[in-house]
Order: C-alpha cells, then structure tokens, then sequence
C-alpha cells in the first residue's frame, strides 16, 4: 500500500492537500469524485470514494459499545448466579442443584466468551476502515 508524506498548504481560509500521482495509481479516484472525509483522532485521516454504501466507522463504534455492554452484562450475571449457589441461596430454578447451577454458569461463560469473539471481530472490522 502506498503511503507518502505530504505537506498541508493553505488556499485562502481553507487547508489542501494534493493527492500525488503515485497515490492516485492505486485508486480509482478521478477528477470530480466526492469524497466523505472523517476525522479519525488524534492522528489520522480516512477519505473514502462516496458510494451508495459508505463504510462508517461510527456504526461499528457503537456496535463495539453494544457489546462491550453485553459481555459486562454476561459477567455481572455470571457473578450473581455465582453467588447464588456459593451462598445457598437459589433464586432463579435450577440453581439450588449443583450439576444444574454448574451447567448454567459454563453456559453463560460460553456467552460471554462469544460475545467476545464478536467484539475482537469488530475491532478488526474498525481497523480495516481506518486504515490503521
């Protein structure tokens, strides 16, 4: 993949940057495409070719939020169903017998563990966007 160093000028109130013939090589970016420009802090810059479906790194943000958020959600049942049956104090069924609170709680750990899965799937998706 091509990459270049290039110097940021100013023309009047707005900042340019000239994409190089050796960028554009590796493109199929011509002379009055739009783009969709997204600021991708603190460092880095993703300009992509407007399409009918624009990648955005937004969605796959909050896709990882949502799973971050389920996987907490896995841990803190796992650990209330824990207590449950460490403490002799069965609330939901089956977790008053051994071999049924046993199988419950490797059950949520294997949610969990595919929600992680998941999670490390999209992390990998966001970094192929950004480019990074």
């Amino acid at each position: 993949m091509p990459r270049e160093i290039l110097k940021v000028r100013r023309v009047g109130a707005t900042l340019v940057v000239t994409l190089t013939q050796e960028i554009l090589l590796h493109t199929k970016l011509v002379e009055g495409d739009r783009v969709l420009i997204e600021a991708i802090p603190p460092k880095r810059i993703l300009i992509t070719k407007e399409e009918v479906n624009v990648p955005n790194t937004r969605r796959i943000e909050l896709e990882i939020e949502a799973l971050e958020a389920k996987q907490r959600a896995l841990e803190s049942e796992i650990t209330y169903k824990a207590y449950q049956h460490n403490n002799s104090m069965p609330t939901d069924p089956g977790m008053a017998d051994n071999e049924v609170a046993m199988l419950i709680l490797h059950g949520l750990g294997y949610e969990r563990d595919k929600v992680a899965a998941d999670l490390a799937g999209k992390r990998l998706d966001l970094f192929e966007l950004q480019g990074a």
